[in-house]
């Protein structure tokens, strides 16, 4: 299957054309901000000038450091506008890891945000030009200090876009491998052109969809799958910075999205939240999700309001290969789907060292899973004994373990060598264990995944020693190297790691153990265990908010260090129930970010205390504190803040004086109607948050039955 060399495959043509054709059509939404397609197409061209200035042409790296934005976006057409290739990094890596990525891309060009310029400086190799650039092109973010280059405030003439046959690399993809170091998965223009008809077949795009992106677009599936094949076609992109649930519920319900895709664990968090169930969701049509599976609760959660969640299946390699069509999910539970109609999937013996010779193993045997698609990548960049190990002739080794049933459906049962899904983004327990195992107090150590409810996953490390080294200690010793969703939200302290007959760490029999409870395995005298299927994740529904404590009523009117005390143990009681395996005893100066508090985690922790105080905190909130101390503070002024009396509240008090001394005056009687009528009016559009009423205080029931009685109808 290969496109004619004449098929003009270039995204920023694409761009360049739908902008003559359909200037004022929307093309982005984000953050606010709306970009119709001729305005989109000038913020690439302008960017392409930028390059080529300094430059930037066939062949060489840009690479893009920064959050999901506008600027990534034209970022890639840029680059496809010059020929050369888009690198996106994983905004989440720190300076030593971002290094590992430069040193093997060799990029031309670093395109960053201006937040992320600390990291580019300490990670660019010497001869890279570096141009900082907002995420938010209508920003004006003034000049950037030397070496930094900025954009010019005018939009110079760009080249015109080369042209894109589909072996030209469109862009690197770095995902790790069972060492930990990155390789670059080189994608071409054919490859991302493909991806877009395979998944048209199942999932059409078209001109007037609406599609919802709230995962990192340095992965694939949102980059590719679903944000760039919208575009294409002409629709619209929906486009938020991050992931929060409330925003993304909203979004879906006020933009009429029509199409997106999250992972399992965004998906649970929408679905726990109150407004879930009376959301207007009728415009959804394609609900994707992959990375995780999908349990089978919130599968039937997203039923109930008729929609369907699927499943889908693919690599950062591939890109998408499997889909689980929307009328087969009940049938066919657990499956990521069918083949997609330009791919080939087969079950092989693991063992078998030629990959396009083997033989298919039989429906229901359990083998790896290779297959075949125009979406498979060229291979990774300057590795080609890793290439020459997965592929070969158009054919690519998963490592994951699975089957084919007997109507071809595909059922993965182990995962991919030793990864870790931690929020749809995938650790590698060999880079998480070298790191912490130059620690001076770890003599061995293993990292295993376990089941999360927020997270899919969370990263465990079970590490041996003459000292018992804590979390906090780990994770501040490993936090200048990893990103913090790789960081051990649980340490497992043991005086033996097991290990099979051949010397390798048993980790399913690890996984076992530790899903159990049974930590006997780490004892010196307890024999290894056979080897056991890890347990799947399983994520649950939020559990619903706590009947309001009667503390909470006098709170404000406690002395400042009992209501620190009160507000202290609310939040350690909701760092236990919402993180698992959290320390026992948690103290004020502790920093949140090392008791192993997880994004999605610190998402479902602020909506807790959010309950139990009734309080509106965005879920931001803990990411805005250092310690616990510090968010408690922040807490004990909110709450106070929040249980200030309304004046109106006065208005209606002094009302109920004159109802109660008034004469029966009718003018009189009619002007305490207006103001009271009025007062109501003003009540329910007051935004800030009311005090819980005490007991025997009159409530708004008792107020318009007042009303009721001593005025009679208005």
């Amino acid at each position: 299957m290969i496109v004619p060399t004449t098929t003009e495959l270039s995204p920023a043509a694409r761009i360049d054309t739908l902008a003559r054709e359909t200037g004022r059509r929307v093309a982005v939404v984000y953050e606010g901000s709306t970009y119709g397609y001729a305005a989109l197409a000038e913020q690439a061209r302008r960017l392409a000038a930028a390059l080529a200035r300094g430059g930037a042409g066939d062949g060489d790296r840009v690479v893009y450091l920064g959050g999901n934005s506008v600027t990534f976006l034209t970022t890639f057409l840029a680059a496809a506008r010059l020929g050369a290739v888009f690198v996106p990094v994983n905004s989440r890596l720190t300076a030593p890891e971002v290094a590992i990525v430069l040193a093997d891309c060799a990029p031309h060009t670093i395109v960053a945000e201006p937040e992320y310029r600390p990291i580019a400086e300490a990670a660019a190799p010497g001869p890279a030009r570096l141009l900082s650039v907002p995420g938010d092109p209508a920003l004006a973010v003034g000049e950037a200090p030397p070496p930094w280059e900025s954009l010019p405030a005018e939009t110079p003439a760009a080249p015109a876009a080369v042209h894109c046959e589909p072996g030209r690399i469109a862009m690197l993809a770095y995902t790790s491998g069972t060492t930990g170091r990155p390789k670059g998965v080189e994608l071409t223009h054919g490859n991302l052109w493909w991806n877009g008809i395979n998944q048209d077949m199942v999932a059409t795009a078209a001109a007037l969809d609406v599609t919802l992106v709230v995962a990192p677009l340095f992965h694939t599936a949102p980059f590719g799958c679903f944000m760039l094949r919208t575009l294409m076609r002409g629709g619209t992109v929906v486009l938020r910075r991050g992931f929060e649930a409330a925003n993304m519920l909203a979004d879906l319900e006020t933009y009429g999205v029509t199409t997106v895709f999250a992972v399992p664990a965004m998906f649970a968090a929408v679905a726990a939240r109150d407004d879930f169930a009376a959301a207007d969701l009728s415009a959804l049509r394609t609900a994707v999700t992959a990375g995780a599976p999908a349990p089978a609760p919130l599968i039937e959660r997203y039923r109930e309001r008729g929609i369907a969640l699927q499943q889908a299946y693919g690599l950062t390699e591939t890109l998408f290969v499997a889909y689980l069509p929307a009328d087969r999910i009940a049938a066919h539970p657990g499956s990521v789907g069918l083949a997609l109609p330009y791919t080939d999937i087969r079950i092989i013996d693991p063992s078998d060292p030629e990959l396009p010779g083997a033989a298919a193993l039989p429906p229901g045997e359990r083998g790896e899973v290779v297959l075949r698609a125009p979406t498979v990548a060229r291979g990774y960049r300057n590795k080609p004994e890793a290439t020459a190990e997965v592929f070969a002739d158009g054919w690519f080794r998963t490592g994951d373990i699975g089957y084919l049933d007997p109507d071809g459906y595909l059922y993965l049962v182990d995962r991919r060598k030793d990864m870790i899904i931690v929020g749809g983004d995938n650790v590698y327990s060999a880079e998480v264990e070298q790191v912490l195992g130059r620690h001076p107090d770890v003599e061995d150590v293993a990292v295993v995944g376990l089941p999360d409810e927020h997270e899919g996953e969370s990263v465990v490390a079970i590490v041996t020693g003459h000292t018992a080294t804590g979390l906090a200690e780990l994770r501040r010793f490993a936090e200048q190297e990893l990103a913090r969703y790789k960081l051990p939200t649980r340490v497992v302290h043991a005086e033996r790691i097991p290990r099979n007959a051949m010397g390798k760490i048993d980790k399913p029999a690890i996984r076992a153990a530790l899903a159990a409870g049974d930590e006997n395995i780490f004892s010196a005298a307890a024999a290894a265990p056979a080897e056991t299927p890890a347990t799947a994740p399983v994520v649950t529904p939020a559990p619903a908010p706590d009947p309001v404590p009667a503390w909470l009523f006098s709170l404000p009117s406690l002395p400042p260090d009992e209501q620190h005390r009160l507000v202290f143990d609310v939040v350690v009681a909701g760092i236990a129930r919402t993180i698992r395996g959290a320390r026992p005893v948690v103290g004020p100066e502790d920093r949140l970010q090392d008791i192993g508090l997880g994004s999605l985690a610190a998402v479902e922790l602020a909506r807790r205390l959010g309950d139990t105080f009734r309080l509106r905190l965005p879920s931001t909130t803990l990411f805005d504190h250092d310690t616990v101390d510090a968010l408690v503070r922040h807490l004990c002024a909110q709450v106070a803040a929040g249980n200030a009396r309304p004046e109106v509240l006065d208005r209606l008090t002094d009302f109920e004086r004159a109802v109660r001394d008034a004469p029966a005056d009718p003018a009189v009687r009619a002007e305490l109607r207006t103001r009271l009528r009025g007062a109501l009016n003003r009540l329910a559009v007051d935004d800030r948050p009311l005090a819980p009423v005490p007991a025997g205080a009159a409530t708004d029931r008792d107020l318009f039955a007042l009303l009721d009685a001593e005025l009679g109808p208005a």
